[in-house]
């Protein structure tokens, strides 16, 4: 007797990851809440007392054995005052290149800069009382990074690490320290800046003649290997190079048009970051919209603006926001009434200072996403590194997590580079997954994702945990890159590595299928699980009768896709009592839909013959495990 399912009604997912485009398939979706922020203590230090401090200013300039002296100033051998370090381009052929030379003639020393008629009574400084307006983007579209540093320039404790030279160096050695890709890195460059022919700085800039934000950008500048490189990016990564603390991204524009964002939770998202200080920031984007609007609203379209008030008026939700580039501001006059109502009576700044209020209605409409970071004064946390491996042995990434007071955890997974330097232009997104195992063996959360990082929060317990950290990339393409997880927490917990087996990728995943509780129930004793998320496809079969059963499953039709079976035809043999994960598909291009369709039938069998045709791929081996069903 056969059974058949024919599986194509399609709905579409709601995706939590920027800038993700639809993903059809044919099971229902249950939205997961994300878990609360965590507190801060903003009043750690004095401004005063901390950027006068001595502490650190030794070690600026200990452990370096090749350093160049010119005219008693330092030279930075690894980052030269040359057309390349603003281009990473020898040729220089395109059209940006040219015009970045068309801005930088040349490059001199602080002292050497001609500064702004305001700055001319102040002296030269690293900080000099550094305000959020303080900070002007140049020519360069890296608003991701000034949004960020606009963000933390009021915050002690988080400048307060990134500087490590706190004070003006005759010298012109600076180091400081960056959260590349989850590790912090101490960047040492000179204090050589790139200016125009009338002596102007070109990129970023701080009022007042302080050198943080200048010094900062260009640090960045040589981590990726010139300032071209940091053209265009997301408000997330900014936040991730300045604090290393975990990010969520909340999306304003779902890619199903008949659904909506929850700005109801969205609005409590962003109050509740606001009581605890943590850092927003939201991106101005909307694809369905002409960016002619945009001009006309008073908006640069894909352009991050920092979120630095929130307030409810009656039964009006509204948002402060400030333009890095500390000008340009919303042109009121298209903005709604409750906007326009807000500009009037809140604004105490200096006009054309880029600050200025928007409903969140008019944000959901006119901006893509809003990011928070979880910054914290108490907050505890473990960075390991590895490197990602295949599933056709028994060495996987897998951590042992002891959480003797349970509490919220956030753990980031990013994608690593073997490079000197981390060209974020050219280094390509790869498919991440991180699974949290109770002890009991239950799936705690699960999240996938294609891109250079991913981020996992929950909430525990007390207990043991098991976190289980890869890519699927590994088995679909062979690229077993190193990576760094990153676990944070608000109560003390202990992270080791711990030993790995087929039996634990295998259970792993069939935990993910039981959470995701998408289960389709046959009357003979046989079933289909699936679960997905963010573009990552699972299809499990269950066979609790007593007979065997083969298999024969069809996913010819879908689209963007690639499966870790390396095709779209299967034909498996599923003894009684056990089950198997037949496939399990992945994304294959981030600006791509995903469309995941499937046919399915089943029949007894007396003569198992080949188990998997085409055979179970090597690499892909403790993934498609058979397991017993209890």
């Amino acid at each position: 007797m056969e059974h058949w399912t024919n599986i194509q009604n399609k709905i579409t997912a709601n995706i939590h990851q920027s800038n993700l485009p639809k993903f059809s398939i044919s099971l229902d979706l249950t939205p997961r809440p994300n878990s609360s922020a965590l507190n801060v203590d903003r009043s750690l230090i004095s401004m005063d007392n901390l950027y006068s401090s001595n502490k650190h200013i030794g070690q600026s300039f200990s452990g370096f054995d090749n350093i160049s002296i010119t005219d008693r100033k330092y030279s930075d051998p690894e980052f030269l005052p040359i057309p390349e370090s603003i281009t990473q381009d020898n040729e220089r052929t395109s059209l940006d290149d040219l015009q970045y030379g068309t801005y930088v003639t040349r490059w001199l020393r602080p002292e050497q800069i001609r500064w702004s008629k305001e700055a001319q009574q102040y002296s030269l400084s690293v900080f000099n009382q550094p305000h959020s307006k303080d900070i002007n983007q140049g020519r360069l579209g890296d608003c991701w990074f000034v949004s960020a540093l606009s963000l933390i320039a009021e915050i002690p404790q988080i400048l307060y690490k990134v500087m490590i030279t706190k004070q003006y160096n005759p010298v012109g050695l600076y180091k400081i320290r960056l959260c590349n890709r989850g590790i912090w890195q101490v960047v040492t460059i000179d204090d050589m800046l790139p200016v125009t022919e009338t002596n102007s700085l070109v990129f970023t800039r701080s009022q007042k003649k302080q050198l943080f934000a200048s010094l900062i950008e260009k640090a960045l500048a040589k981590l990726h290997g010139s300032y071209k490189a940091l053209e265009s990016g997301r408000c997330v990564e900014g936040l991730q190079t300045l604090t290393g603390k975990p990010c969520e991204v909340f999306l304003l524009h779902l890619t199903d048009p008949k659904k909506k964002p929850n700005l109801n939770h969205i609005w409590t998202k962003i109050i509740q970051s606001k009581a605890k200080g943590y850092l927003m920031t939201c991106l101005a984007s909307n694809n369905q919209l002409n960016g002619e609007l945009f001009h006309r609203m008073g908006l640069e379209l894909d352009h991050a603006y920092s979120i630095i008030d929130a307030r409810q008026v009656g039964s009006q939700r509204l948002v402060r926001l400030r333009n890095p580039w500390g000008k340009k501001e919303l042109n009121t006059s298209l903005s709604d009434k409750w906007s326009r109502i807000l500009n009037e009576k809140f604004v105490t700044s200096s006009n054309n200072d880029g600050v200025f209020w928007m409903s969140l209605e008019e944000i959901s409409s006119l901006f893509s996403e809003v990011t928070i970071c979880k910054i914290s004064g108490n907050e505890h946390e473990v960075r390991k590194t590895g490197q990602f491996s295949d599933f056709s042995s028994k060495i996987t990434s897998a951590y042992s997590l002891h959480c003797p007071n349970g509490g919220e955890i956030d753990i980031e997974l990013f994608n690593a580079t073997d490079a000197k330097y981390n060209n974020r232009l050219t280094n390509f997104d790869i498919d991440l997954f991180l699974i949290v195992l109770s002890s009991n063996g239950s799936c705690q959360a699960y999240k996938h994702s294609l891109d250079y990082y991913t981020t996992l929060s929950t909430t525990v317990p007390p207990g043991r945990y098991i976190i289980l950290a890869g890519s699927m990339s590994a088995i679909n393409y062979s690229i077993c890159s190193k990576y760094t997880l990153v676990v944070h927490g608000d109560q003390p917990f202990v992270v080791n590595e711990q030993p790995s087996s087929y039996e634990l990728v295998c259970n792993a995943f069939h935990a993910v299928a039981l959470r995701a509780n998408n289960r389709k129930d046959f009357e003979d004793g046989v079933s289909i699980l699936t679960f997905n998320d963010n573009g990552g496809f699972g299809f499990i079969c269950e066979n609790k009768s007593n007979r065997t059963i083969r298999f024969t499953t069809d996913f010819q039709g879908s689209i963007n896709v690639v499966s870790s079976r390396k095709t779209f035809h299967m034909v498996d043999v599923i003894p009684a009592k056990t089950k198997q994960l037949f496939a399990f598909f992945t994304r294959k291009m981030l600006s791509e839909d995903v469309n995941i369709v499937y046919q399915v039938e089943y029949q007894d069998v007396n003569h198992i013959g080949a188990r998997n045709n085409p055979p179970i791929p090597s690499a892909a081996f403790g993934l498609h495990t058979l397991k017993p069903v209890h």
